[in-house]
């Protein structure tokens, strides 16, 4: 098959790896350049070829599942959250090794193109239909032509690449601070909502009405949901690229196996 994949992120660096080792041809459309992760992230299951050993991680909860939703999605009961699935001890794997590894081997694929003009949406018209497969992993927003007519759901909050100036890991569980820790606050007196320390990178989140008072703070938009129908050819991965709550950055490789038929549904 001949597949293009649109985004060179860890997405989409994940889904070319799936289909070429599955003996695809493989062309890679992108802004040439690697992303910058930010933060304590992880992946939650190997991806293989590029990940190595696994490490634990130490998911834990203070206070309620139903506080720390309210903190950042408001309080539908319906909308799952991770507190829900991944509190305890779990095995992970490293997310930018994987990353490393994948962009050492494909980014030569890459072929610049900018999703964001004019000439980006021409290029899709004339060459969306000369593949058999094409897989997004951009911003789901950017390949929206009716923006008037469709919603993006997402919620914003404040995150910084650090956890130390709250102290909540002493405060909370009365210990110091060690590596491969996520802790989710559902209680309403903690300013923050999550704060995370994953093989030396720390970040702590916020809900996006308090703003921590530091000059290190980044916005984040966090995708919930979307009804755009928009390019129905085309497959979208990756939280962003799918633009919905829930997906994790393993399931780019596991979904392409899946579409390519290599692995049970």
């Amino acid at each position: 098959m001949k597949i293009a994949v649109l985004g060179c992120g860890p997405a989409g660096m994940f889904a070319a790896h799936a289909a070429i080792g599955h003996g695809n041809q493989v062309d890679i459309f992108s802004k040439p350049r690697k992303s910058f992760m930010r933060g304590a992230q992880y992946l939650h299951r190997p991806i293989p070829g590029l990940s190595t050993d696994p490490f634990k991680v130490d998911y834990r909860l203070v206070g309620s599942v139903a506080g720390y939703r309210d903190k950042v999605y408001g309080d539908d009961p319906d909308l799952p959250v991770s507190p829900q699935s991944l509190v305890g001890v779990h095995d992970a794997w490293d997310i930018r090794e994987a990353y490393d590894n994948a962009w050492s081997e494909y980014s030569p694929l890459v072929r610049d193109w900018d999703a964001s003009s004019l000439a980006g949406f021409e290029f899709l018209d004339e060459r969306v239909n000369q593949y058999d497969l094409v897989i997004s992993t951009i911003p789901a927003k950017t390949l929206c032509y009716r923006v008037d007519q469709h919603t993006f759901k997402s919620e914003k909050i404040w995150s910084t690449d650090f956890v130390k100036h709250v102290g909540i890991f002493e405060d909370k569980i009365g210990e110091p601070i060690v590596d491969n820790v996520v802790i989710c606050s559902g209680d309403p007196d903690d300013w923050w909502y999550r704060q995370s320390r994953i093989q030396g990178y720390e970040n702590t989140e916020f809900p996006y009405d308090r703003k921590p008072s530091t000059d290190v703070v980044w916005e984040v938009e966090k995708p919930v949901s979307n009804n755009c129908d928009c390019w129905p050819e085309i497959r979208r991965l990756g939280r962003y690229g799918a633009w919905r709550k829930g997906i994790l950055s393993h399931d780019a490789f596991y979904n392409v196996e899946r579409w390519l038929g290599v692995v049970a549904a």
